[in-house]
């Protein structure tokens, strides 16, 4: 059996891998590697490709349309397109690279320099629905990165953006376009000099919504990885060491596998399990005492993970029964390269002596905790479409003066919104605020965490609306973020989520069985586009019923903490 890996193994778990191809694992049903690939970006990689037909006047050889057609044929049309120096290629499946054991498409492949032997040059280009940039600030000016307009997308005609670095936090992007260069070099046709591959994210560089190429050299040093050798222990690495590393490890498991011998990789949960059609494989294998299962808030990485099983612990009891004096030594070398790696583990030893115990909230501090008053109070919750865009604001107002139930006020939209519609709802919503603000009696507003205040502010910055600018100034000295209280106050065993606190603290109880962000996204999708009126308005209510119950939660959440 040919071992060839797509642009997702090196940068996913490598038990997948060997799940793969290891006989006698019964595979999912399901294709989880182009499910990863997708989910939730569907919309935003269409949305990209339209904006890129219409922007850009050049040729283009648009393949998508050959998905259904064999592989061979895609292959053909596909170098044809590069062998003819066509300037943007969408959608082009490259032939296998079996010396490499690789396969792939990048989402496009754009003309570069040609080849020492003048042949047509391309850089891959992938869409990804995250940040590819974080700005950074310095006196020399020495964060910058190149970026090209849709309109204008070849690596020649990039601008530089100032004060900028590329985000490394998350690297799974930057291994996949490093194993789409590799595939570039096996066809002969990667671009000459320095190899650099594009994103294209939703950074913003000049506040036009318009979405731009964000060029990455390959070559440079950027990404922070452990090193035994290294006196810190930890070293920067280019992008394609850092891939090369993860793909040759997963050729190797793969082989390991093949060879049904004792597998060099065992199961940790992360992130990536959630969405993950192997997790029923695995799972049996970890026990629910497991630690990487128990702790999944600020949850160790899978090194921290490995050292610690490699140092005898495993479960939620081992961590809670250790010796941090003694076990120290032995640990922190294996982690030098995580930042806070201490503060990290005894944070984590923490949680799991207080899940052996079952406390779920520790109070820090003794006393009364201070909620400022006001004669109107109200809990404030806005909702977003999975484009991130507020469709709902929500507020309780309770007036404090009277003996009245606290009243629901909403303001909504119930069709997918584009800039202009979103500003004209957040405006009225603000507007609404303001005439209570400006009235004879105090307003506070309370929230729980940081994201209402960070949109507002958003709204304001892009739409430049002065009533909008009131609004952000006002969320910014005004509003009272009961997130910053519960913090100062308590420490979580599950983290402080407005979920977990109110239920566990001050005894809310949602009234939808399966609450959360993620979920009233679906709904609000059902409640735009659903089959019926029936569907639509039964989607509508569920949504307003779960904000209003996040502000009937923030309003509990502050009765509770105003008793203590």
């Amino acid at each position: 059996m040919a071992i060839i890996l797509d642009a997702y193994a090196a940068r996913t778990c490598a038990v997948k891998t060997w799940n793969r191809f290891a006989p006698g694992v019964e595979r999912p049903v399901a294709d989880e590697s182009l499910r990863e690939s997708f989910a939730g970006g569907i919309s935003f990689s269409d949305q990209v490709l339209e904006s890129l037909l219409e922007a850009y006047a050049g040729e283009i050889a648009d393949l998508r349309h050959l998905r259904d057609q064999p592989p061979r044929s895609q292959e053909r049309a596909c170098l044809a397109a590069l062998q003819a120096g066509i300037p943007v290629i969408i959608g082009g499946l490259l032939p296998f690279d079996f010396n490499g054991h690789r396969s792939g498409r990048a989402d496009l492949w754009v003309r570069g320099a040609d080849t020492v032997d003048g042949i047509p040059g391309y850089h891959p280009v992938v869409i990804a629905r995250r940040l590819v940039t974080e700005k950074r600030q310095s006196g020399r000016n020495q964060w910058s990165v190149p970026a090209s307009g849709l309109a204008a997308p070849a690596f020649v005609d990039a601008e530089t953006i100032d004060n900028r670095a590329i985000r490394t936090q998350r690297d799974g992007v930057l291994l996949q376009v490093a194993h789409y260069w590799r595939l570039l070099e096996a066809s002969g046709h990667a671009a000459s000099g320095t190899p650099v591959a594009g994103i294209i994210g939703t950074d913003d560089y000049h506040g036009l919504g318009q979405p731009s190429i964000t060029w990455i050299d390959l070559n440079e040093p950027i990404i922070r990885t452990f090193s035994r050798s290294s006196e810190t222990g930890w070293a920067l690495r280019t992008v394609l060491e850092r891939y090369d590393h993860e793909h040759d490890f997963r050729v190797k498991v793969a082989e390991n596998a093949l060879a049904a011998e004792i597998p060099i990789v065992t199961p940790i949960r992360n992130r990536e399990c959630d969405s993950c059609d192997w997790w029923e494989v695995c799972k049996p294998q970890l026990g629910e005492d497991d630690l990487s299962v128990r702790i999944d808030k600020a949850p160790l990485d899978i090194r921290e993970i490995s050292a610690l099983r490699a140092l005898g612990i495993r479960t939620v009891t081992d961590l809670a029964g250790v010796d941090l004096v003694a076990l120290k030594p032995r640990y922190l070398p294996e982690v030098r390269h995580r930042q806070a790696a201490e503060q990290r583990l005894e944070v984590a030893t923490r949680r799991a002596r207080l899940m052996v115990e079952s406390v779920e909230l520790e109070r820090l501090t003794s006393g009364p905790i201070d909620v400022p008053r006001a004669d109107i109070e109200i809990d404030f919750d806005i909702e977003t479409a999975a484009d991130e865009r507020v469709y709902l604001w929500g507020f309780l107002v309770n007036d404090t003066r009277t003996a009245d139930p606290p009243e629901f006020v909403q303001f909504s939209a119930w069709t997918d919104l584009d800039r202009a519609a979103e500003a004209d709802l957040a405006r009225r919503a603000v507007g609404w605020l303001k005439s209570l603000v400006e009235g004879p009696a105090s307003v506070r507003v309370y929230h729980y965490s940081a994201y209402e205040v960070v949109r507002m502010q958003q709204l304001a910055q892009v739409s430049g609306d002065p009533l909008l600018t009131w609004g952000a100034d006002y969320a910014a000295t005004e509003f009272c973020d009961l997130f910053l209280t519960m913090k100062d106050h308590w420490f979580g065993t599950r983290g402080l989520g407005l979920k977990v606190v109110a239920t566990v603290g001050a005894g809310f109880n949602w009234r939808d069985t399966d609450p959360g962000g993620l979920n009233s996204q679906a709904w609000f999708d059902d409640a735009c586009h659903g089959p019926t009126p029936e569907i639509r308005a039964a989607a509508r209510q569920r949504v307003l019923d779960y904000n209003e119950d996040d502000v009937r939660a923030t309003f509990q959440l502050r009765n509770w903490l105003r008793a203590l």
